[in-house]
């Protein structure tokens, strides 16, 4: 409840770290319950990079990092221990519920190429062609157990072409446009883990680790050797 009293603090020393940019707004939220739904909103802080292409997002009862320009797993991890470090430092975390995460790759096929070409043949469900359809959507969900937690795995055509609806409002930059007769379409993984356990850095971090091993293996799972070759990326 006290959160706001800390913003300053963690304000500003993410700012001598290279998140020199702040936005304030607010998180609409749906709470199920047995009586029925319940909707409220929650203060939403978040400081980005000097490019607004990363953002570290804090809220009364989550902390997350989130980016649209993925490098690598290992860049990931540095940028979330520095928002765990100062988050923890200033605000002094005593409990973890869930920790999570999420990958959505934004694919786009040009007007001469086929859907096919990138992804296996599992996750398209029908031939548009055998039913007699044109302009399908259609969308594959997996959700499985892991070892670590749950996994789930989305692919969906994108309508419109940025974010699945879940992530929305999009506040960093990106460059996610189309050119004339391109398609877009989401490959959508998340992996979560929900335990209590005392906070820790660095057993947060080897749970990241291993949440990833399981999304690295679903990533490959899901894709085309073609796909690899045109995007140069044999991990995620």
């Amino acid at each position: 409840m006290a959160i706001e009293t800390f913003i300053p603090t963690i304000q500003e020393k993410l700012r001598h770290l290279g998140y020199p940019r702040f936005n304030r707004g607010k998180l609409q939220e749906v709470r199920l319950a047995p009586e029925g739904p319940a909707f409220g909103s929650a203060d939403r802080f978040e400081f980005q990079d000097r490019q607004g292409q990363a953002g570290i997002v804090l809220a009364p009862d989550f902390i997350s990092f989130h980016t649209s320009t993925y490098d690598t797993f290992e860049v990931f991890q540095s940028a979330m221990r520095t928002a765990l470090d100062i988050v923890h430092s200033v605000v002094d975390c005593k409990l973890v519920e869930r920790v999570g995460l999420r990958y959505v790759d934004f694919i786009r096929v040009a007007k001469n190429e086929h859907i096919r070409e990138y992804v296996k043949p599992g996750l398209l469900g029908l031939d548009p062609a055998d039913v007699g359809a044109t302009d399908a959507l259609w969308r594959f969900e997996f959700v499985g157990a892991t070892e670590q937690g749950k996994l789930a795995v989305r692919f969906s055509r994108a309508q419109p072409p940025i974010a699945p609806p879940d992530l929305f409002p999009i506040t960093l930059k990106h460059d996610m446009t189309l050119a004339e007769g391109e398609s877009a379409f989401f490959l959508d993984f998340d992996h979560f883990a929900e335990d209590a356990e005392d906070f820790s850095t660095t057993a947060l971090l080897d749970k990241f680790g291993r949440l990833h091993y399981n999304l690295d293996k679903a990533f490959k799972a899901a894709v085309t050797d073609t796909a690899l070759a045109r995007w140069e990326a044999k991990t995620l």
